[in-house]
């Protein structure tokens, strides 16, 4: 869904994990070939990224920055081989409060090494929503970046 200077889109998932990692392709397709970044197979790399939040949407805001941030920082655009998310209960937060925690593999290589058709600045919280809808059974994120 394009709108002014921004992009907009939908992922999907039967697990919330799934959802995050299709998110994060959809964001790269933004700006990249997904079809080049799955069929290379010199110099890949990995990175590991892990953020931390008291809900899905913040969650999905880190995770997506921090893709953006390894790309204009080291120059690595990769997709998300596995995603893990933890809740507080699995992780014993005295707290009490809600708690996610996300560990996710990229795998990718240079972005030199692929044809870019666009630039993702920066992503928003602007009608972002995480939810899980009965009919379908997956988990639906909805994400706008700035382009």
């Amino acid at each position: 869904f394009d709108k002014t200077a921004d992009a907009k889109f939908k992922a999907f998932g039967i697990t919330v994990e799934e959802a995050f990692k299709n998110s994060l392709e959809a964001m790269v397709s933004i700006m990249f070939d997904i079809d080049q970044i799955t069929d290379y197979d010199m110099e890949l790399e990995e990175r590991e990224i892990i953020v931390e939040a008291d809900n899905y949407e913040t969650l999905l805001y880190k995770f997506l920055e921090e893709a953006i941030f390894l790309l204009s920082s080291e120059f690595f655009v990769g997709l998300a081989e596995k995603v893990v998310i933890k809740k507080s209960s699995d992780l014993n937060n005295e707290t009490g409060e809600p708690f996610y925690l996300l560990k996710a593999k990229l795998v990718g290589s240079q972005s030199i090494n692929f044809e870019s058709h666009g630039e993702v600045k920066a992503v928003t919280y602007n009608e972002m929503h995480v939810k899980f809808d009965k009919d379908s059974q997956q988990y639906e994120t909805q994400v706008v970046v700035d382009l």
